[in-house]
């Protein structure tokens, strides 16, 4: 038996076909295995764009591989039997067929021949199989639709099995076999990174205006990059002699899988045992917090990416807290080991002041995911939540432990949700926001912490990725962005509703707490031709297109455009949203009054609701909003 490291390119470049037995089970991935390889892939990728390489390759686990099983003919392709890492294999060219389909959609057809080589294996004059040309021979179940996706890619699936896909080309994810599926998967994965940046399928698209015309290619080739270079499996080749079951079981063995920061932990208290501190002692002072409360930090962090325990996540931020660089959690042990030692040099003089690095942090991080503790981290913490940027967390850690004074620090706070709010109500791109993060920490270690240090750091950031929207930007994106449809997740809309409406009330207001069951409500109806109508009085037909006149066209037009802007929304109960839904707004406004909401006071105000008065109430939402999430001082 041999076993080496290999990167993919090394594995999938030999010349030689790897063929699937028949007695292994037919491919089995969904998301929930997809996602994370995704994962995986793409954070290389990011790696390489910026980086030029990754500081570390990621291991996608074993390939067992073992002789062919019908000898070896002169003259024709090698053959080995797969054992085991067959659903791997098969992601992998799934992965570069999708690759390949993508940048025949975006114009770059040079990324066809960049993949051929390694879905195809060149033919020689001994290879009589028909399906010979394949690298890849999967089970004789799988075999049929996968070697129709390598040849003619999604299309001509849909074109051989239309009774898998919807009418618009949408695949139905019932009938159809899991590897296409997979394939759909990373064609939108792919498509979506390639043309917005996001890694994320749930983060809001939008344009960087300052990307170069090629940026999409440099992506699908930063891909194909991480995929065939910064990807390792280890790879076992057995002789006729070993026993691939006993091999396979035992790799395959269903203890729990070590964490990274298990891996951590063994490190740590073995340097005490060899530095001569008393790794008891320490365990128990320093240590058992994180084992006593197993059900908090082994469990999945619910809200951060990749899906990971807290536990790790929670290193990956506390490197990052001190260091101001990022860190990969896909190698998270091998970043603990540069952190402990930079430059070869160990950063901390004892294995208790190094554990005392990591569990200051840990009382915060709580804080930050389920309350509790510090009044202000835990309003921020049920914000970054809500918006789902644990990346911003590495900076909280740093602000929480500084010596900073608490107002210093509650203003901080106060930035670093205003940024992302002001970012969103704008329209301008969530990727990069992990990068952004670290950034202000390291410009903190060396400026100190205050809202002056980042004040000067943003007042340094042109770009669209990173900037932070002044007062005049955010004004005008209250006024006329349409908030409504570029915000997708409602419910971060209604708590920026939520907030407005505490900074709305005076003393003679109703403070009570916000209810549960407030939903958005357009005041002017999305549905509004039938009992609203435009400023001259005229009703516009229910498709806004027939019969209409050029000074209707533009009444409509103008009405639309004021739709979906924050001028026109508020908070209402979801029974009083259901009855008022379309009305006209003398019957609309008795539904808005028993809100009890201060937010709705100056639309029940008015007597006629229309273009001009969602106007001027998006210029008063505009002032509290500057107020409510304010710029750094110097912008």
């Amino acid at each position: 038996m041999d076993a080496k490291d290999h990167p993919v390119i090394s594995v999938l470049g030999d010349q030689r076909r790897f063929v699937v037995p028949i007695y292994q089970r037919q491919y089995s991935w969904g998301e929930a295995r997809l996602e994370p390889f995704w994962d995986d892939v793409v954070a290389k990728a990011e790696q390489t764009l910026e980086e030029g390489k990754p500081k570390f390759s990621h291991y996608m686990g074993a390939l067992i591989l073992a002789p062919g099983g019908d000898g070896f003919t002169i003259g024709s392709t090698p053959r080995v039997q797969v054992v085991d890492g067959q659903q791997r294999l098969t992601t992998f060219q799934l992965f570069l067929v999708a690759l390949r389909e993508v940048g025949e959609r975006l114009g770059y057809h040079q990324l066809s021949g960049h993949v051929h080589s390694y879905l195809y294996v060149p033919p020689m004059h001994g290879d009589t199989d028909t399906d010979a040309r394949f690298r890849l021979m999967p089970t004789p179940e799988d075999r049929p639709v996968f070697h129709l996706i390598v040849e003619t890619g999604l299309n001509g699936v849909r074109a051989k099995h239309p009774e898998w896909f919807f009418q618009n080309g949408r695949l139905i994810k019932g009938p159809a076999p899991n590897a296409v599926r997979a394939l759909a998967f990373l064609v939108d994965r792919i498509e979506t990174y390639a043309r917005f940046g996001l890694t994320d399928e749930q983060a809001d698209p939008a344009p960087v205006a300052d990307e170069p015309d090629d940026a999409p290619h440099r992506r699908l080739r930063s891909l194909l990059e991480a995929l065939l270079n910064h990807l390792k499996l280890v790879v076992i080749t057995l002789s006729e002699n070993d026993d691939a079951q006993v091999i396979f079981e035992t790799l395959n063995s269903q203890a729990e899988p070590l964490l990274a920061m298990d891996l951590v932990r063994n490190n740590i208290f073995h340097r005490a045992s060899a530095q001569g501190e008393h790794v008891e002692a320490l365990f128990e002072a320093k240590w058992r917090p994180f084992d006593q409360d197993r059900e908090f930090w082994k469990a999945d962090s619910p809200r951060a990416k990749p899906k990971r325990p807290r536990i790790d996540h929670f290193l990956s931020h506390v490197l990052t807290a001190q260091t101001g660089d990022e860190t990969s959690l896909r190698e998270l042990y091998a970043e603990y080991r540069a952190f402990t030692r930079p430059k070869g040099k160990p950063r901390f003089d004892t294995v208790a002041s190094e554990l005392d690095a990591l569990t200051v942090y840990a009382p915060i991080y709580r804080a930050l995911e389920v309350g509790g503790g510090d009044e202000a981290l835990a309003r921020l913490g049920a914000k970054l939540n809500l918006w789902e940027v644990s990346t911003a967390y590495p900076l909280v850690f740093h602000i929480a432990i500084s010596d900073a004074d608490p107002a210093q620090k509650s203003h901080l706070y106060t930035l670093i949700y205003s940024y992302l709010v002001r970012r969103a109500l704008c329209g301008l791109t969530p990727k990069g926001l992990n990068k952004t993060f670290a950034r202000l920490v390291g410009a903190m270690i060396k400026d100190g912490t205050s809202a002056a240090t980042l004040a000067v750091w943003f007042a340094g950031q042109r770009g669209d990725t990173v900037r932070f929207p002044d007062d005049r930007e955010f004004r005008e994106a209250i006024r006329n962005k349409p908030v409504y449809d570029s915000i997708r997740r409602k419910d971060r809309l209604a708590d920026l509703l939520w907030d407005l409406e505490c900074a709305s009330r005076t003393k003679y207001s109703v403070h009570a707490p916000r209810p549960a069951n407030m939903s958005v409500e357009h005041v002017l109806p999305q549905t509004w031709t039938t009992h609203w109508p435009l400023s001259d009085g005229r009703n516009a037909p229910a498709d806004k297109l027939t019969g209409v006149d050029e000074a209707m066209l533009a009444g409509i037009r103008t009405r639309e455009a004021a739709l979906q802007t924050l001028g026109n929304l508020t908070l209402i109960t979801v029974p009083g949203n259901t009855t008022a839904s379309n009305r006209a707004f003398p019957d609309k406004k008795p539904w808005l009054r028993e809100s009890l909401l201060a937010l709705n006071l100056a639309i029940l105000e008015r007597d006629t609701w229309d273009e001009t008065a969602i106007a001027e109430r998006a210029s008063t939402l505009a002032d509290l909003a500057t107020a409510v999430w304010p710029a750094p001082s110097s912008s």
